[in-house]
């Protein structure tokens, strides 16, 4: 678009009789192209949404994947919350060939966001290896979208006073480097009669199925978990 302007540019001084056609063609070329441009990333415009009551988080945003994160920060807040405490060293990362921005981000992502919302984080050494059975995944829970986005704008909350600790490293890892992050929540009644909407202690897993560095969410009530989840001899193989 700079390249046609400045040859429009020229051929108006150079030819003047012909200014009135030279402009015409440049504002239909102009126009054409961008239209063209905005065709190719319609995909990329953020939809209207019309609002249905007074939150963020609206119901038609469970269907689409949507914004789970602005219903998780509310489920969050007041709320007494269990997490692993598996964080990592750097040299611990590279042994397993992950990236060093995994030693960073990996579970302190997760504790600063509890703290940010408003939860009590409370750091469980004996959840580091404890699964879902996939049994369970797929009767209890349901997907409530990516959260990519999520962990990436936790740049606002770290403690990090190095490079790892701002935005353009947050944008790379979550957003350019890993695949899609899930969360997952469970729908079902805990033995109190319970669910992770009105249970006051929750319970917040977080591992990987293929071995990569994207490892998914799974939310919980903590009877739940200690009841239908947790293994006391060994680790789930699944």
């Amino acid at each position: 678009m700079i390249g046609l302007s400045v040859l429009a540019a020229i051929l108006m001084k150079i030819k003047k009789e012909y200014k009135v056609y030279i402009l015409s063609v440049y504002l239909v070329l102009m126009a054409v192209i961008g239209l063209l441009y905005n065709v190719r990333l319609m995909d990329k415009v953020m939809p209207s949404v019309r609002p249905l009551n007074q939150t963020f988080y609206q119901p038609q945003y469970q269907e689409s994947g949507e914004y789970p994160d602005s219903l998780l920060m509310l489920l969050f807040k007041d709320r007494k919350i269990f997490v692993r405490d598996d964080v990592y060293l750097v040299s611990q990362a590279e042994k397993e060939n992950k990236s060093f921005l995994y030693a960073y981000y990996h579970a302190r992502n997760m504790h600063w966001l509890l703290n940010y919302s408003g939860a009590v984080c409370v750091r469980d050494k004996s959840m580091n290896h404890q699964k879902v059975r996939e049994t369970l995944l797929k009767k209890d829970y349901e997907v409530l979208g990516n959260i990519n986005d999520m962990f990436r704008y936790c740049f606002m909350y770290n403690d990090l006073i190095d490079e790892p600790g701002n935005y353009f490293n947050y944008y790379w890892y979550y957003y350019e480097f890993l695949p899609v992050i899930k969360a997952y929540m469970c729908t079902a009644t805990d033995s109190k009669g319970q669910t992770v909407f009105d249970a006051e202690e929750l319970v917040i897993l977080w591992y990987s199925t293929d071995g990569s560095e994207a490892e998914d969410l799974y939310i919980m009530t903590k009877d739940y978990y200690e009841k239908e989840v947790k293994e006391t001899e060994a680790p789930y193989a699944e």
